[in-house]
């Protein structure tokens, strides 16, 4: 089967901002654990096991939450992110085709795009939360437009290898982990003023590496611009059933890794240092696919929700939780940024220290309340027509004010 090299150009379809809404709260409910401060037993790959419950005989309701969470989102939002990051890539440059635009004048733009939100990304890093992602995703997006122009063939050939990458760099992270302490000691220290030299510090060390960080994204952002050009998640009607096979093949592998991965965080598994690297490095891959898998169930829910009315934009009252978290989506930078502000004010010991000794339960609940937060706050801009705050200061900067006279945001159908 062979893709075209451009796709036609198409009004904004709901599926990739439904995806970005419904991650943000994956990625809330993955950072909450960064802003736990109280001492405690700790342990697994990515130090979910926190508070009371490690260790025990039996389980417990937060090994059950740990185990969950291992299977349906530790490693597969980021990844799911990456994804989408080069599937709008793709979109992009298909439209900037359709119009005629030449090759270098399109590349041009997607390097100012980029180029501002790798700014965005390190203020975001520097000033507020160091396990900031926009940076990385910022540098895969100018990676990626080098390659806009090169064959589907290539960029598949490309995210192949690059998987051989993700896997080693997954592998890499059990074997280098430090159980028991803070990812980042800017996020529970007493202080505010040690707080803000320390998030400076520790947002310029994760902004310098973050193109390392590529080396565990590059497959799902080069699958993300060649799938473009099939357009599945704009029109995944044609291909229908072997999406949804693909779609339950991807999750259903991510499920079983995650299992795996689960049980060590609950220390129900305690490998060899090899065996878990094995393990976290396989569950690096399958939880990409698993990432995939949620945005093709994501597209092919969108596309029952239109089918009577293929290419009308989602309305309030007939798919009320899809169209807020289109909402949310389209406000992607915004809800995640508003998520940091919102865990500096409530965790901290400076500030309300909530985050004291929170057990994964509780982080799961107050995750889920802080993205709750940034979803009604997004479906008020949505009803009144308007942009995010830093979707809108990112515009104007990639197009300049002469450019950028969209005017206000076009509110979905309420």
């Amino acid at each position: 089967m062979s893709a075209p090299r451009t796709a036609p150009a198409a009004a904004r379809v709901p599926a990739p901002d439904v995806a970005r809404g419904l991650m943000l709260w994956v990625i809330a409910v993955a950072n909450v654990t960064a802003w736990i401060w109280a001492p405690g037993p700790t342990d697994g790959p990515r130090d979910r096991t926190l508070g009371a419950g490690a260790g025990t005989a039996g389980w417990t309701a937060d090994d059950v939450v740990n185990t969950a969470l291992s299977m349906l989102v530790d490693g597969r939002g980021f990844p799911l992110f990456s994804f989408l990051v080069g599937y709008g890539v793709g979109q992009i440059a298909a439209r900037e085709a359709a119009r005629g635009t030449p090759l270098p004048a399109a590349r041009r733009l997607l390097l100012r795009r980029y180029g501002w939100l790798l700014l965005v990304g390190a203020l975001h890093a520097c000033l507020l939360f160091p396990g900031d992602i926009i940076t990385a995703y910022a540098f895969g997006g100018l990676f990626l437009t080098l390659l806009i122009a090169e064959g589907t063939a290539t960029l598949l050939v490309l995210a192949g290898l690059g998987s051989v990458l993700m896997v080693l760099y997954g592998a890499a992270s059990w074997a280098v982990r430090t159980p028991g302490t803070a990812p980042f000691p800017s996020l529970v220290t007493d202080s505010a003023q040690e707080h803000l030299a320390l998030v400076l510090a520790e947002g310029a060390g994760v902004v310098a590496f973050a193109p390392l960080q590529l080396l565990g994204l590059l497959p799902m952002l080069l699958l993300g611009l060649a799938l473009s050009r099939y357009r599945v998640l704009e029109d995944p009607g044609p291909r229908r059933g072997r999406l949804l096979v693909t779609a339950v093949v991807c999750i259903g592998a991510g499920l079983l890794t995650g299992v795996g991965t689960g049980l060590l965080t609950t220390d129900m598994l305690e490998p060899s240092t090899t065996a878990g690297s094995v393990l976290t490095g396989l569950d690096a891959l399958t939880g990409a696919a698993q990432g995939i898998g949620y945005a093709l169930v994501v597209a092919l829910v969108c596309a029952r929700a239109q089918r009577r009315s293929p290419g009308a934009p989602l309305r309030a009252r007939e798919h009320p939780a899809l169209w807020a978290l289109q909402a949310l989506g389209r406000r992607s930078m915004s809800g995640y940024i508003a998520q940091s502000v919102l865990f500096t004010v409530l965790m901290p010991p400076f500030a309300l220290g909530l985050g004291r000794a929170l057990t994964p339960t509780a982080a799961l609940l107050l995750g889920t309340a802080v993205w709750l937060v940034t979803l009604l706050g997004a479906v008020l801009l949505e009803r009144r027509g308007l942009r995010g705050p830093v979707e809108k200061a990112h515009r104007r900067l990639f197009l300049g004010p002469a450019r950028d006279r969209s005017g206000p945001h076009p509110a979905a159908s309420a």
